[in-house]
This record gives C-alpha cells, sequence and structure tokens, in this order.
C-alpha cells in the first residue's frame, strides 16, 4: 500500500509535436482505488508506465510515500503494471500465470508454491488452478489477472484497459471482481480506460479526466458537475446535452426556457455567454399545465445550488432540473 503524487509531471515523445502527458498534478491516497478515465491518446497508459518507471519523467516529479521515485529503477518501485487485456498466457494454467511473476526472480519452489496456494484462496481460485484462462468466465479471468499482479507483494497496482479485448459484450459484463478485490486487500490500485461504462461500473473512490489531472472527484461528482466541457462530453452514455445560452438578470434563456444561474456561478462569469448542461434525464416534455393539469405556473425543482426553474405553461411546456 502507498500514497502516489504526481507533481507537475510532464512525458514529450521525440517526434511528437505535444506532450502525452503534460504538467500533471495527481495525488492518489493510500488504499484507494482511482479510475483514470478518457479517449484512446489522452495520455493513461503513459501516466501508468511512467508511475511503473518504464517511461521516464522529462518533467516533474513522482513521491511514493514521500519518496522520490523520480530516477528509481522500475523493479525497486513496487509497482505491479498489467498492460491492455486480460494479460494472461493462454498456454499456461491459472497456478503457472500466477507464479509466473515469482519464478522470473528465481524464488523457491516451495515459496512460489505456497504464494500460489494463498493468492488461490484469497481470490476464490482454488478450483480453478488446472484450468487455462480461455476456459474461464471473465469474472474469474479478473480475479487471475489480480492474483497475478498480487503476486510479488507489490505496493501499487496499474491496471491499463483490463478487460480491453475480452471478446465480451460492454454492458453484460461484470467488473465487481477487480474492485471487490482491490478493497479487500486495501492495496493502492490505478484503473484506465476508455469507456466510462467501466469507470462507473467499477465503483471506484475517485475518477480523473479525460486527460489524467484534469479536474476529478467521486464519479457521482464527476457525472453531475463535471469540471470542464471536454469531462461533460465525454462522461456519461448518452452524453450531457450542452446548449449555448446568453445570461440576462440572473437566469440563462434557451428559447423560452429560464434557468437561474446561482451567485457563485454569476460572480464567475467573464461574459454573458455560457454553457448550460443538461442530462437526457433532467428533461420533461408534456402538455397543459403538467401531471396535474393546473393552470399555474410549474415549478421544477434544480440538483444543484441555481435554485428552482419555473415553466409557464402552454400547449407545450420544457421543463429542465439543470445539472452543470
Amino acid at each position: 500500500m502507498a500514497e502516489i503524487r504526481f507533481i507537475d509531471a510532464a512525458r514529450v515523445f521525440r517526434g511528437s509535436w505535444r506532450p502525452a502527458v503534460a504538467d500533471v498534478g495527481l495525488d492518489v491516497r493510500d488504499g484507494e482505488l482511482m479510475v483514470l478515465n478518457g479517449p484512446s491518446g489522452s495520455g493513461k497508459s503513459t501516466l501508468l508506465r511512467m508511475l511503473a518507471g518504464l517511461e521516464p519523467l522529462d518533467r516533474g516529479q513522482l513521491l511514493v510515500d514521500g519518496k522520490d521515485v523520480t530516477r528509481i529503477a522500475p523493479d525497486k518501485r513496487g509497482v505491479a503494471l498489467l498492460a491492455q487485456g486480460f494479460s494472461l498466457f493462454p498456454h499456461l494454467t491459472v497456478a503457472e500465470n500466477i507464479a509466473f511473476p515469482l519464478t522470473m526472480r528465481r524464488t523457491s519452489a516451495k515459496t512460489v508454491s505456497n504464494r500460489v496456494g494463498q493468492l488461490a484462496e484469497l481470490c476464490g481460485l482454488d478450483r480453478h488452478l488446472g484450468a487455462r484462462p480461455d476456459t474461464l468466465p471473465v469474472d474469474l479471468r479478473q480475479r487471475a489477472i489480480m492474483a497475478r499482479a498480487m503476486a510479488t507483494r507489490p505496493r501499487v497496482i496499474c491496471l491499463d484497459e483490463p478487460l480491453a479485448g475480452s471478446s465480451v459484450p460492454l454492458l453484460p459484463r461484470d467488473r465487481g471482481p477487480i474492485a471487490t478485490l482491490q478493497r479487500e486487500s486495501g492495496i493502492t490500485m490505478l484503473y484506465a480506460t476508455c469507456s466510462s461504462a467501466d469507470a462507473w461500473a467499477i465503483r471506484p473512490d475517485r475518477g480523473d479526466g479525460p486527460r489524467p489531472g484534469a479536474p476529478g472527484g467521486h464519479p457521482h461528482q464527476v457525472f453531475e458537475q463535471p469540471g470542464t466541457v471536454a469531462v461533460a462530453e465525454f462522461v456519461g452514455s448518452p452524453p450531457m446535452n450542452l446548449i449555448p445560452a446568453l445570461v440576462r438578470s440572473g437566469s440563462a434563456r434557451i428559447g423560452e426556457l429560464l434557468l437561474p444561474v446561482g451567485p457563485e456561478r454569476l460572480a464567475a462569469l467573464t461574459s454573458d455567454r455560457i454553457v448550460v448542461g443538461l442530462r437526457p434525464d433532467d428533461l420533461l416534455i408534456g402538455h397543459g399545465g403538467g401531471h396535474g393539469g393546473g393552470s399555474g405556473p410549474r415549478r421544477c425543482w434544480s440538483r444543484t445550488p441555481g435554485g428552482s426553474t419555473w415553466c409557464t405553461p402552454g400547449p407545450k411546456y420544457l421543463a429542465a432540473r439543470p445539472t452543470w
């Protein structure tokens, strides 16, 4: 278990016109499960490789438990990195896959056997040690990669798109075993994925993205109140509706709909032009006076500190609860 801190970390590949990772400031608490969520090319894998020591930092620092490990060799950092996909050798049994990192370090056969047995019991694989990975369901393969990652007792585990290429449809597959084993072991983990569905389903302690170091937080906070337009466009399926609007007299006008803008947001404005974010489930379209059919104004509550929205009834009305 370890606490991780990136301080203005940057990585620039030769021949590239822009950094792969630019001035990232990121803190990961001891024992935390953090998801790095963003599209391909946003720097997730590079950040994990920098943590594991497979990519150097061109600028900045990397601290693990307060110790500067920026120039320390990869095998001295206590970081396990599992590359994209399940990363299990198809020709080896589950037991041989778990033992592989230990045998590569020329650990004694007795120690390897004991450690494989411990991890198999911890991860619920004791009945499947003789099986090949391609004969196992997805949840057991997830348990197998976690067991192999924990074989050398690392302080940090980095998972880079662990479910990519699983040949299992996105929605039906279960992402629970990885999160469950992480919480049972208490090990610090960074989980990188391009899928916002995976990021949401893994139930992380915090999320960051779409570029590592961008404003992040608890998944519900990122979903409801994204810090940037890029995050709002990426997180959620379907994504958030982003509508340009003008602010007049403390309200944003979208057609005939007035959405109140809170005092904190008004104070932060530098012009009268803003972008209103609405999730699909925040919109209600109906007829007449609403569900009750009354003639008075309909009141729709906002889930943010912006107050409530008043919509005048008519042949049709649109009620909205602005989320961002």
